[in-house]
This record gives structure tokens, C-alpha cells and sequence, in this order.
């Protein structure tokens, strides 16, 4: 073969590998793919719905979906209580570009940091009563008096906790974030700032 034909082969292969490049890495979005706005209320609507399961496929290396469980009855209801307060405003248009897209989300969540001192008053004077009455179910006696058993004081907690979302309200909080979105496998991906995954969680950790 003639260095020139040579030199010819050479050219066409470096075309070839560059049209498959092109075709790896598109310089745009093509297709009927999700809008970034659509992403962004399917994202929240699963939240709102409590469907974490649903919400982590919108999400990239972080997840909401709880590892343990509730299991007594006042983590229940606290869990059952933060969905039900769970609301969100999309404030203004959602800002695209060819990759990515950003927006500021309203959202309204129960703050456990609202609710402590109240659910800590309330049970601390329920838990003087119960043990004042001896009341069964929530006591244990031994050589030292009466105290609540562990169960009893969960229970005790529930119970002021239901009286305390009579107007759960006062428990509120709304705050404003900032959200990225970054396209990715024919898809938008949800990038969410650390203060908003404590707001999902009302704010937990802060009050461990």
C-alpha cells in the first residue's frame, strides 16, 4: 500500500472514532426526554408523599429513605406528623441550560427543633400524673417507688405529642433553597443542599 493511500486510511479512521464520539458525548439534548421543571415536581411530589423509594431515583449519591424503621409509637407518629407537613412552592421559572438547570423551592416541613421543649414540658407533667395514679401501662414498681417503664414514657410522649398537632402549625418552619439539577443517562438529577435534606428529616440531627 502507497504512503499516500496509507495516510488516507489513517484520516478516515480518525473520522470514524470522532463520529462515534460525537455520538457518546451529544453537545445537546435531543428527543422527548423529561423538562427540568417536570423532574423537579415529580422530585417533590414523591417527598410530599412520602414515597422515598421514588424521590432517591431523582437523586444522585445521597438517599432519603430511612434506614431504620420507626418502631415504638411516638416515632411513629412523629414520622407519620413530619409527612403530613410537608409542602413545596416552585418561586419563579427553572432556570436551563443545555446540561443543567437550577430553581428556589419553598418548603414548608415540621422542625423538631420547634417542638422540643413544648413535647419535653408536656411529657415531663403527663409523666408526674401517671406515676402520681399508679396508671397501668405506664408503670413498674420496686423497691425504689414507681417509675415509667420505657414504654410508658413512649407512650406518654405520643400522647402529648397528639395533643400538640391539634395546631401543628406552631411547629413550622418555611425556608427558601436553592436547587441544581444536572442531566445525566437521559434523565435530570436532583442535587439538593445539605439544609434541605435536614429540613426532610425536620431537622433531626440538629436536636440528637
Amino acid at each position: 500500500m502507497s504512503s499516500f493511500k496509507r495516510l488516507l486510511c489513517a484520516v478516515s479512521a480518525v473520522f470514524v472514532l470522532f463520529s462515534l464520539s460525537a455520538c457518546a458525548f451529544p453537545t445537546k439534548i435531543i428527543g422527548s426526554f423529561p423538562e427540568p421543571e417536570d423532574t423537579v415536581k415529580e422530585f417533590f411530589d414523591s417527598v410530599c408523599a412520602g414515597d422515598f423509594e421514588k424521590s432517591d431515583t431523582y437523586l444522585d449519591e445521597v438517599s432519603l429513605v430511612l434506614k431504620n424503621q420507626p418502631d415504638d409509637i411516638f416515632s411513629e407518629k412523629l414520622y407519620a406528623y413530619l409527612l403530613q407537613s410537608y409542602s413545596y412552592t416552585v418561586e419563579g421559572q427553572v432556570k436551563k441550560s443545555q446540561f443543567s438547570a437550577e430553581c428556589s423551592i419553598s418548603f414548608t416541613y415540621l422542625n423538631f427543633n420547634l417542638l422540643l421543649d413544648d413535647l419535653k414540658a408536656g411529657s415531663t407533667k403527663l409523666g408526674k400524673r401517671y406515676i402520681a395514679e399508679s396508671k397501668e401501662g405506664y408503670v413498674t414498681s420496686d423497691e425504689n417507688g414507681i417509675s415509667l417503664t420505657d414504654e410508658g414514657a413512649k407512650k406518654i410522649a405520643a400522647e402529648v405529642l397528639d395533643a400538640m398537632m391539634t395546631k401543628p402549625e406552631k411547629y413550622y418552619s418555611t425556608n427558601t433553597f436553592d436547587i441544581q439539577l444536572r442531566y445525566n443517562s437521559y434523565k435530570w438529577l436532583v442535587y439538593i443542599p445539605d439544609d434541605l435534606f435536614d429540613a426532610i428529616c425536620g431537622n433531626y440531627e440538629s436536636v440528637k
